[in-house]
C-alpha cells in the first residue's frame, strides 16, 4: 500500500468530528472542553507506545508535551477523572473496534496449499494480574498469588496479519466461553493450544466444514482405531489399545499418526516423542492424512506462535501490564487502549516493511511513530505525509527482521510458508 493510502487511512481514522461524535454517543464526553477526544486519544496512544511508561502521571506529561501552547496544559486530576469515568472503556473499545475494521495491514502472499482455507485463525488467551482490590470484578484463577486477574481472549488472522476479535473477562472465567462460534469458521483452519481441547466444539467444527489443529493435553487417553508411522505406513500392533498403553519402548517410531475415539468423538491424533524433554507431545486434528502428513500438521501448528508474539508485543511494547490502579474503568480502558496502540503501529509498520521486526520498530517509536501522532493531533496534514514518508525510510533501514539461522528450520514463518508453497 502506498504512503498516500496509509496517510489517508490514518487521517480518516483520526477525524476530529468522528471522535467527538463517538465520545458523545458513548457518554464519555457530554461537552467537549479542554481535553478534546482527538488530543486525548493521540496522546494516550503515544504514551502507551513507549515501553517505559509506568504511571498515569507519565501519560499526563505526554498529553502536555504534545500541546502547542502552555495554555493547553492540563493537571493530573482532570486527566485522571477522564480515565476513571465508567464510559472510558466503552469509548476506547468502540474506536478500537473501528480501527480493527478500517486500519488494514499489508496483504500477504498465501501459500498455494493453504488457499483451500478461507482463513487460518490463531486463537489464544493471555492473563495479566491487576490490583487485588479488583478481585470482585476480575477474580483470578490463582487466588493466593493473583487474587485479581484479567484474561484477554484474541483471535488473529494469519493471512491478514491482524486481530479480528478480542474480549476481556475475569481470569477465572472458562476460556472455552470465548471460543469463536464454529459457524464463523466455515472453510477456515483453526489453531489453538491444549487449553481449548473440547470435543463437542470439535464436533461443531466438523459440522461447519471447518478444520482444526489443537495441541492435546497429556492426560488424553483415547482408544486407537488406526495407526501409522510418520511416513504413512500402516501399523497393526497399536490398534485397539489405549494411547498410554503404546509406550516409546513398545514402539520405536518417533512420530505416530493415529485415528482415535473417546466418548462419541473420533478424530486424528499425532504423537511425537521429544527426547530432550523425555515426553510425548500430542496434536488433535481433522485434516485428512491424504493431504497433510503428520510432519506437516505439526509444522503448520507452529504458526500459532504468531499469536504468542502478539501478546508479547502487547505486554512488552504497548504497556498491557504496568498500571497499578484500583479503578475498574481505568484498567479496562487501558487494556483496549494498548490494543489500539498496537493496531495503529502495525498498520503503519507492516506497510513500510514486509519482513518487519515489531521489536525493532517498537524500540524507537519516538523517532518514527510519535511524530506521526503529533502531526495528527496538530491537524498538520502536509507534515503528516512527510512523517509517514520518513517512517517508511526509517523502518526499511532499521526494523527489518534479522536473518534466521538455518537451524531454525520450520520454526520460522517464512520457511513454513515456503514449504506449503512448493
Amino acid at each position: 500500500m502506498s504512503i498516500i493510502s496509509v496517510k489517508q487511512q490514518i487521517t480518516k481514522f483520526f477525524i476530529s468530528s468522528n471522535l467527538d461524535a463517538q465520545a458523545k454517543s458513548t457518554g464519555f464526553m457530554k461537552r467537549i472542553r479542554a481535553i478534546k477526544p482527538l488530543e486525548f486519544v493521540t496522546s494516550l496512544v503515544a504514551a502507551l507506545s513507549k515501553s517505559n511508561i509506568a504511571s498515569i502521571n507519565e501519560v499526563v506529561r505526554q498529553f502536555n508535551g504534545m500541546r502547542l501552547s502552555e495554555d493547553e496544559f492540563v493537571a493530573y486530576k482532570p486527566f485522571h477523572n477522564q480515565l476513571a469515568k465508567k464510559e472510558f472503556p466503552k469509548f476506547i473499545k468502540q474506536i478500537t473496534k473501528q480501527a480493527l475494521a478500517t486500519l488494514l495491514p499489508q496483504e500477504q502472499e498465501i501459500p498455494e496449499r493453504l488457499k483451500q482455507f478461507k482463513q487460518v485463525i490463531l486463537h489464544d488467551g493471555s492473563s495479566l494480574t491487576v490490583h487485588p482490590e479488583l478481585a470482585t470484578d476480575f477474580k483470578g484463577r490463582f487466588t493466593k498469588h493473583a487474587p485479581a486477574a484479567i484474561e484477554c481472549h484474541v483471535s488473529l488472522s494469519l493471512f491478514e496479519r491482524k486481530i479480528i476479535h478480542m474480549d476481556i473477562d475475569a481470569d477465572s472465567v472458562s476460556e472455552h466461553d470465548y471460543l469463536p462460534a464454529a459457524s464463523t469458521l466455515r472453510s477456515c483452519l483453526f489453531l489453538a493450544d491444549s487449553g481449548y481441547v473440547n470435543t463437542p466444539y470439535f464436533a461443531e467444527l466438523d459440522t461447519n466444514d471447518a478444520s482444526f489443529i489443537v495441541k492435546g493435553k497429556s492426560s488424553l487417553n483415547p482408544t486407537i482405531t488406526k495407526a501409522y508411522n510418520g511416513n504413512g505406513k500402516e501399523l497393526k500392533r497399536p490398534i485397539g489399545k489405549k494411547l498410554k498403553d503404546v509406550s516409546q519402548k513398545q514402539n520405536s517410531q518417533k512420530v505416530m499418526d493415529f485415528d482415535v475415539e473417546w466418548g462419541k468423538y473420533k478424530c486424528r491424533l499425532i504423537r511425537r516423542w521429544v527426547a530432550s524433554e523425555q515426553k510425548f507431545v500430542l496434536w488433535l486434528t481433522n485434516l485428512p492424512r491424504s493431504e497433510f502428513s503428520a510432519d506437516e500438521v505439526t509444522m503448520l501448528y507452529r504458526v500459532r506462535w504468531q499469536v504468542e508474539l502478539l501478546f508479547k508485543e502487547l505486554k512488552s511494547h504497548n504497556n498491557l501490564r504496568k498500571f497499578n490502579t484500583q479503578k475498574k474503568p481505568i484498567v479496562e480502558g487501558l487494556i483496549w487502549a494498548s490494543l489500539l496502540t498496537l493496531i495503529i503501529k502495525r498498520a503503519i509498520a507492516t506497510q513500510a516493511v514486509n519482513a518487519i521486526s515489531m521489536f525493532k520498530a517498537s524500540m524507537n517509536v519516538d523517532v518514527w511513530f510519535i511524530p506521526i501522532l503529533q502531526a495528527v493531533a496538530d491537524r498538520e496534514y502536509i507534515a503528516l505525509k512527510e512523517r509517514v514518508e520518513w517512517a517508511y525510510i526509517y523502518l526499511q533501514n532499521n526494523a527489518v527482521t534479522s536473518q534466521q539461522k538455518k537451524s531454525k528450520g520450520y520454526s520460522k514463518l517464512d520457511n513454513i510458508y515456503a514449504h506449503f508453497n512448493s
